[in-house]
């Protein structure tokens, strides 16, 4: 996929370029050299590959004087031994191979640096009680998220929900101004946008995104439908309801262990199955002489049947029939 940005280089051959080139420097080393990325502006600016040759300063920091940026697209739940013990093991038998890329922070106590990408590494490197490499940075938002974008764009463990969740963030927080603009510096068509800021959207519905431990494994597409089904009349309640007896079922046996795929398809279901109705058979007065007979089948439609006809001068009596047919129906 290419970016009107990138001057049409595919993401994915951008992606492989931004590797670690650098050699360790000392952390007190003079802040004269201004670091700079070589992929990414070549990515950016359209420089070519012999730009790449040159080598960078990386810094070796504490992890814990390390927070994430405020736009990074990973999700609190990836920061756990489970979910990173294969870059643990990595870090601990080969050194950290590919630096993290940070800003530096001014006045701030607790933290000299933000992570734009390589929070993974920054936990794992916590871990191990070892020093984090980072390659620093002066680019503004926009820019980091087109750099975490790229670094990011053939990693199989960044799921589409994050993406999607990150795209709303950069919306936002104001570092894109519009939809569009957000999509040409991603290489994303304005539909994939509009379809995954969507899905994203369904989260923030309290009794619904209570029901997603893990939000990151919500999929997009079934996410992006029942979105769409909640702007239709008198869905919403229906919909929450259901969220509502599945948030419930969670307290027990019954609702432990459901996919987020298996949630949406019950909460996508729940709108079906308040679509049918009981089959009904019933016979209604007409005046003192007549009758009509109500059907009404599985699927909703209602039939009436006149066994007698109608004429003109039975209308005040047939009206007043259907008010009660339609009290009853309803």
């Amino acid at each position: 996929m290419a970016s009107k940005l990138f001057g049409g280089t595919n993401l994915s051959d951008i992606a492989r370029q931004v590797k670690d080139r650098a050699e360790v420097s000392p952390f007190d080393r003079p802040a004269a050299v201004k670091p700079v990325l070589p992929a990414a502006e070549l990515a950016l600016k359209g420089r070519t590959a012999p730009d790449l040759e040159r080598r960078e300063n990386v810094f070796l920091v504490d992890p814990k004087r390390v927070r994430s940026w405020a736009h990074h697209n990973r999700l609190p739940t990836w920061y756990t031994r489970e979910r990173c013990q294969d870059l643990i093991d990595s870090i601990a038998k080969d050194e950290q191979q590919e630096p993290a890329l940070a800003r530096r922070l001014q006045n701030d106590p607790d933290y000299d640096y933000e992570i734009i990408y390589g929070m993974r590494r920054r936990f794992a490197c916590e871990v191990l009680g070892r020093k984090l490499r980072v390659r620093v940075t002066e680019a503004d938002d926009a820019r980091a998220a087109i750099l975490m974008h790229v670094e990011n764009a053939d990693r199989q463990d960044i799921t589409p929900m994050e993406r999607a969740l990150s795209f709303q963030q950069l919306l936002k927080g104001g570092v894109f101004p519009t939809l569009e603009s957000l999509g040409d510096a991603m290489g994303v068509g304005r539909g994939q946008v509009s379809k995954m800021l969507k899905a994203a959207t369904l989260l923030e519905q309290g009794s619904i995104g209570s029901l997603f431990a893990d939000r990151s494994a919500v999929p997009v597409e079934p996410a992006y439908k029942l979105a769409g089904l909640l702007e239709r009349p008198n869905a919403k309640e229906i919909i929450f309801q259901a969220a509502r007896n599945l948030g419930k079922d969670a307290q027990g046996k019954a609702g432990q262990g459901r996919a987020p795929a298996e949630v949406l398809r019950l909460l996508i279901a729940s709108l079906d199955r308040s679509t049918k109705f009981s089959p009904l058979q019933k016979q209604y007065n007409v005046g003192s002489a007549q009758r009509v007979t109500v059907t009404r089948n599985a699927k909703g439609k209602v039939t009436l049947a006149f066994p007698q006809g109608l004429r003109g001068a039975d209308k005040p009596e047939v009206l007043k029939a259907m008010e009660q047919i339609l009290k009853d129906l309803s």
